[in-house]
């Protein structure tokens, strides 16, 4: 009985993996990609401008919502 349910417990594994992998995901618009890139350099200029004036916490911030934004952009639209 253990053998049976193990059995299909990995059947159905299998049968949910595969039709989960053959989703297919849509690549963003070329605007809301660009749109991103933007936000991108700008949080980066803000961080920068907030090291320059000693503020560091603001900085780490704002490059922190850039790093975020630069793995979105690497994840949908450089695909």
């Amino acid at each position: 009985m253990t053998f049976l349910r193990l059995f299909i417990f990995t059947t159905l594994f299998f049968v949910v993996a595969s039709f989960a992998s053959a989703q297919t995901d849509k690549k963003w618009s070329t605007k809301q990609c660009s749109d991103l890139y933007k936000a991108i350099g700008f949080f980066t200029a803000l961080a920068d401008k907030q090291w320059k004036k000693k503020i560091e916490d603001k900085g780490a911030l704002y490059a922190s919502v850039a790093a975020d934004y630069s793995t979105v952009y690497q994840t949908v639209c450089k695909k």
